[in-house]
């Protein structure tokens, strides 16, 4: 048995032991090998593809790619992926995406693997929350939201896409505008005065003692704003 985080970290040469104890059989199917190979290293299907796609010594390991049933590891890559971004928690529990994200800066082509799975990975699982408002699925969310940010993950162009899209229930679910702040992104000055931003995003940055009366003043007098967003500052005035 092996954890997740070891299989994850683990050098080509402890790759090449635990592998070696494993055994398919005469299976020829890579879905039921993975599973066979899952099974025997006490994880599940996903977190064998995942804790093996973002080790950076499985790219040249092709003996363990080929026991697993991928013909070269852009075919393992192909599965990891797909599992990546299209499971919400229940597979690759949360600690699992945290030790994903604080092992990123070990290797560039994981670093920029990560980057392009963000958006469809976080579109996937905010569709999720939408239908289930599952109250677990959005303790994770948060955790996982603050972590894309704090590990260095997400850039500022990755935050400026966020800012723009028409998703200020998620980011205020996460207290996002904030953690974009943190992070050095933008000054709670950028972020008041978009437009993009939701009313109540704009009341967390004021209670957040982010900005001043004058700023709220100085927003009042923009006449295209939503009566929302002026009830809201003017309560603060």
């Amino acid at each position: 048995m092996i954890s997740f985080t070891e299989l994850l970290t683990a050098s080509d040469d402890e790759l090449v032991r635990i592998f070696y104890k494993t055994n398919t059989g005469e299976e020829k199917d890579f879905i039921k090998r993975i599973n066979i190979v899952a099974t025997q290293l006490g994880l599940n299907h996903t977190q064998l593809v995942c804790a093996l796609g973002f080790n950076k010594y499985i790219r040249e390991l092709t003996d363990i790619q080929q026991q697993l049933g991928f013909r070269s590891f852009k075919l393992l890559t192909y599965r990891q992926n797909e599992l990546f971004t299209t499971d919400t928690y229940t597979q690759l529990p949360i600690d699992n995406i945290l030790n994903i994200y604080s092992e990123r800066l070990e290797d560039q082509e994981v670093l920029n693997t990560l980057r392009e799975l963000l958006r469809p990975r976080l579109e996937h699982i905010e569709a999720q929350i939408e239908k289930t408002d599952d109250p677990g699925h959005i303790i994770s969310y948060k955790m996982e939201i603050h972590s894309i940010y704090t590990a260095g993950i997400a850039d500022k162009t990755f935050a400026d896409e966020r800012l723009k899209k028409d998703i200020g229930k998620y980011r205020l679910m996460a207290n996002e505008a904030n953690v974009i702040i943190e992070a050095g992104y933008h000054p709670p000055s950028n972020l008041f005065f978009m437009d993009s931003l939701s009313p109540e995003e704009k009341r967390n940055l004021i209670e957040g003692g982010h900005i001043n009366k004058d700023m709220i003043k100085n927003r009042l007098q923009n006449a295209k704003i939503s009566e929302e967003e002026r009830e809201i500052l003017e309560e603060h005035i």
